[in-house]
């Protein structure tokens, strides 16, 4: 399990080169390919071997038509509480003269509308939450969450009396895991200790509300459209604003 978190950094520190050398929008979609390919990679090969070999049965990838509703409301409210945890952070923590936070949403508006559509649009929006919550809320959570259970099991500690208390344990730590699994896959993709940290705390939240939907669902499609949601408003927000006000 320290393997699958441990994954989170290499894969975060791809789109930190691109972030930190200024290199192009090639560089943003060879960085984002190769995160993907290990996201997918890594939950279709656990399926295979340790599981069913089905995403759908190992991994809740299945969706209702109230998954959207869910999603939209969801994924509108997690902004907001983003919003605000940020401004709490803020005055805790208040930025120094001339200094700005930087968000990892910025590195994919680089190069031509055309480079734009396919990192921003297409991958920052759409591919990136979809194979984020298979990885994070699929395979990381549901494989802490079985780790947890079975080494209770093991030492005796669950008994026909108190199941629910510790599936309620186990779920509990597999949602913060995942989480922060969720939290290092992004965070380095920005330069400055400051905004590494808002990101982790931010993506943090995130995962504990993408996580909760997942426990509750028992499918990730709530989670996904949540996902991209909040993804999709962020880099909408981006598109919208003038160039010079850009970070």
């Amino acid at each position: 399990m320290g393997l699958l978190l441990v994954l989170a950094l290499p894969l975060g520190g791809t789109l930190a080169l691109s972030s930190v050398l200024s290199f192009g929008p090639e560089l943003v979609f060879a960085s984002l390919c190769f995160t993907w390919l290990a996201l997918l990679g890594s939950s279709v090969l656990a399926s295979r071997v340790w599981g069913f070999g089905s995403l759908a049965r190992d991994f809740g990838l299945r969706f209702k038509w109230i998954d959207l509703a869910i999603g939209l409301g969801v994924g509108i409210a997690a902004r907001i509480i983003l919003a605000l945890v940020q401004v709490i952070m803020t005055l805790l923590w208040p930025l120094g003269e001339g200094e700005v936070l930087q968000g990892n949403a910025e590195i994919f508006l680089t190069g031509d509308s055309g480079w734009i559509f396919v990192n921003a649009v297409l991958g920052g929006a759409l591919i990136a939450p979809f194979l984020e919550e298979l990885f994070n809320r699929g395979l990381v959570l549901r494989a802490v969450q079985n780790a947890w259970w079975l080494k209770g099991s093991a030492k005796g500690r669950v008994s026909t009396a108190t199941p629910q208390r510790s599936l309620t344990t186990a779920t509990v730590v597999a949602i913060l895991a995942s989480s922060l699994a969720f939290g290092l896959l992004h965070t380095g993709a920005v330069g400055d200790l400051r905004s590494s940290i808002y990101l982790l705390v931010g993506t943090f939240t995130v995962g504990v509300i993408c996580g909760f939907l997942t426990v509750w669902t028992g499918r990730l499609g709530p989670a996904i459209v949540t996902h991209v949601v909040f993804n999709g408003t962020a880099i909408g927000l981006l598109l919208a604003l003038p160039p010079e006000l850009l970070p």
